[in-house]
């Protein structure tokens, strides 16, 4: 049954989505904005780039950066719905059917993550579409699959905020504070070996750095074996952990008057 009421509420979201039209290109003019404008802003840092062994433009070097951002606000904000589910009383008919808690936990995190990847797609065709060099176009289903596995874990972060949050605007000063910091702390702008050395520490910490080298390294064609496995180790390691803890503290808090 678990399964079940996993792909209902699944379901349920996606079906939302697709009704919420003005909220899709809402959410894709910033990145689009960041690609355009900061992509053509930045481009005389190219020397500096290429002094770290990067020999592309500036803008191929962000672009992967503008991709993990579009996965990272579009996770980070799903939770929203749960706020909304449980003000208008959806969440509580949802309670009182046999439907397993986590399921509506992890259901939801699904649906977001998969229209993560499905803005992040589109957000990788403007890229190419402005000259991005792409090493080869098959790549582009391993990123997709990267920016799933990693918006499931991020969106467990934007369901555990929803959960906990006793108002909006606990969840967007929260969700605020959480985001643009944690972009900012990756290599998605400039290359770790430009930052401060107690700064690139803390940014090895930071799940968002290890997504961005790994699709920097699928489009330009440079990955290798052992770096896309401490990569790839690292994303599926924080999912796990992401989707025990929502479970976890949906579960437990959910029950809560809201």
């Amino acid at each position: 049954m678990i399964f079940s009421d996993t792909y209902t509420i699944f379901w349920r979201e996606m079906k939302r989505y697709r009704k919420s039209r003005s909220g899709i290109l809402i959410r894709l003019i910033q990145p689009v904005i960041w690609i355009i404008v900061i992509g053509n802003t930045f481009a005389g840092t190219r020397p500096l780039i290429q002094s770290v062994g990067f020999n592309g433009s500036y803008i191929e070097f962000m672009a992967p950066g503008v991709i993990m951002l579009t996965a990272i606000f579009t996770s980070i904000f799903g939770g929203v719905n749960t706020l909304w589910d449980r003000r208008y009383g959806f969440m509580n008919k949802a309670l009182t059917s046999p439907i397993s808690r986590s399921s509506i936990a992890v259901g939801k995190m699904l649906a977001i993550s998969l229209i993560s990847a499905l803005q992040s797609s589109l957000i990788l065709g403007i890229a190419l579409a402005l000259g991005v060099g792409i090493s080869n176009y098959l790549m582009i289903i391993p990123i997709l699959l990267i920016v799933i596995a990693f918006s499931l874990g991020f969106s467990g972060i934007s369901v555990i905020v929803a959960a906990a949050a006793k108002s909006q605007e606990t969840f967007w000063g929260v969700i605020n504070f959480l985001g643009m910091p944690l972009f900012m702390l990756s290599p998605a702008l400039f290359p770790l070996e430009l930052l401060p050395h107690w700064l690139a520490f803390i940014a090895k910490l930071n799940p968002v750095t290890y997504s961005v080298l790994l699709i920097r390294e699928m489009m330009t064609g440079k990955a290798q074996i052992f770096s896309i496995a401490v990569d790839v180790a690292v994303i599926c390691g924080f999912v796990a952990i992401m989707i025990a803890i929502a479970s976890y503290a949906f579960t437990r808090e959910v029950n809560k008057p809201f």
